[in-house]
């Protein structure tokens, strides 16, 4: 399911700003991709922008919204010297704006941050999906990883990503079929909860 963006009025965005734990108000800022900006690339992308042309960055989260959660990506947008924001960063899919929370206290040292997920519809299939997001990032940050882009598994480790990003696939197929915990799961063996839901706690433990 496509993210959008959501309105300054959304009343679920105060919750994900306390998740955060800053005090700063939501803002619209235009998205204008520099002609060599990569995708998911925000921090090079700023850096590159401001040795070329000056300014500075401004550390902060973008925010998604979909129909079960609401999301904040830890993000970089760049300033010109008359103060005027620009996301200089390409999407997957096109947005003409993002909304887009300044962090102050927000610092990038090279290694990725995970995004802030909130449940909202009640499903604890959301729950379930947001689990599996976070260990995947778990996984895949663990020590050096963090800094790499070329990711290299083995053993139970590699097992337990590739069934988590099978289930990451599986959930949203059954959220956006509206389905839950007490139906048949995505693999189409018994119910999630007594199929693949079984997993998660073993790999809790693991990861």
């Amino acid at each position: 399911m496509i993210p959008k963006v959501p309105t300054l009025e959304d009343q679920d965005i105060s919750k994900l700003i306390k998740a955060i734990g800053i005090d700063a108000q939501p803002i619209y800022v235009a998205v204008k991709p520099d002609s060599r900006a990569l995708i998911n690339e925000c921090f090079p992308n700023v850096a590159e922008k401001i040795k070329n042309e000056g300014g500075y960055q401004v550390i902060g989260w973008q925010v998604w919204k979909t129909q079960n959660l609401i999301e904040a990506e830890f993000h970089a947008v760049w300033s010109s010297d008359k103060n005027e924001l620009l996301d200089i960063t390409p999407k997957p899919v096109h947005f003409s704006e993002i909304l887009f929370i300044e962090d102050k206290g927000g610092v990038y040292n090279g290694s990725q941050v995970d995004n802030i997920r909130i449940n909202i519809s009640g499903n604890s299939l959301v729950d379930d999906l947001i689990s599996v997001c976070e260990m995947l990032f778990k996984i895949e940050n663990k020590g050096s990883r963090a800094h790499e882009y070329q990711l290299a598994l083995s053993g139970e480790e590699l097992k337990i990503w590739e069934i988590l990003q099978e289930m990451k696939q599986g959930l949203s197929l059954m959220l956006s079929q509206g389905l839950t915990k007490h139906q048949a799961c995505f693999c189409g063996g018994d119910k999630y909860r007594k199929c693949h839901g079984k997993f998660l706690p073993y790999a809790q433990g693991r990861v």
